[in-house]
């Protein structure tokens, strides 16, 4: 498994590169005996220590895995990452262990279903409704305010909802738009300030 390690307003030493090395070498085997990779991004804010965990299983169909944390100093950040992404893949192991055993089946399946999509990145938009009504008469002819900051390629998979909801999960995402398997309309996952998560099932 090829690991790497990253600083950014902070450098990585080699004793902590090593350690980080060798926890998650011995902690994701236990769950992917033959992932692919992993990064871990380190950050530096004041007096704390940030840093992402991103864990990669396999490259088609795979199982990304996302973890963050903070500590006063990076070992305890780490560790802290490293124990919250123990606890989802202990808690959805069987699950990714099914969702393995459905996709293979997809891989030779002519019907398996994806949609291909385009992911797009904008910054926050910051709406005033008294400077709109001021402005309105000069933006008629602007066909959008909104900035484009970064796209990606992004294939919306065909899932059931179990699987969905882990994948959102392990990729530490706060909603996921996927191909429902059961009746192949677009759903969308997302997880509400409550706690609950919320399945937006859209009718024909």
């Amino acid at each position: 498994m090829q690991i790497r390690v990253i600083g950014s307003n902070t450098e990585i030493g080699d004793s902590l590169e090593n350690y980080i090395k060798e926890s998650l070498d011995k902690s994701v085997r236990k769950f992917f005996y033959n992932a692919v990779g992993a990064e871990v991004h380190f950050s530096k804010e004041g007096h704390l220590f940030k840093v992402i965990l991103i864990i990669n299983e396999g490259v088609k169909k795979s199982v990304t895995v996302k973890a963050n944390a903070e500590a006063g100093d990076p070992y305890g950040a780490f560790n802290e990452a490293l124990k919250k992404s123990e606890n989802q893949l202990r808690r959805y192991k069987e699950k990714i262990k099914n969702y393995h055993k459905r996709t293979s089946v997809k891989d030779i399946n002519l019907e398996y279903n994806y949609i291909d999509a385009t992911k797009y990145v904008i910054p926050p938009v910051k709406f005033n409704v008294f400077e709109e009504m001021e402005s309105e008469e000069s933006e008629k002819n602007n066909d959008s305010s909104y900035k484009v900051i970064n796209e990606k390629y992004t294939p919306i998979e065909e899932l059931s909802v179990d699987e969905a909801i882990m994948k959102m999960d392990l990729s530490n995402l706060p909603a996921l738009v996927f191909l429902n398997s059961e009746n192949k309309r677009i759903n969308v996952v997302y997880h509400r300030k409550d706690g609950n998560i919320s399945w937006v099932d859209p009718q024909k």
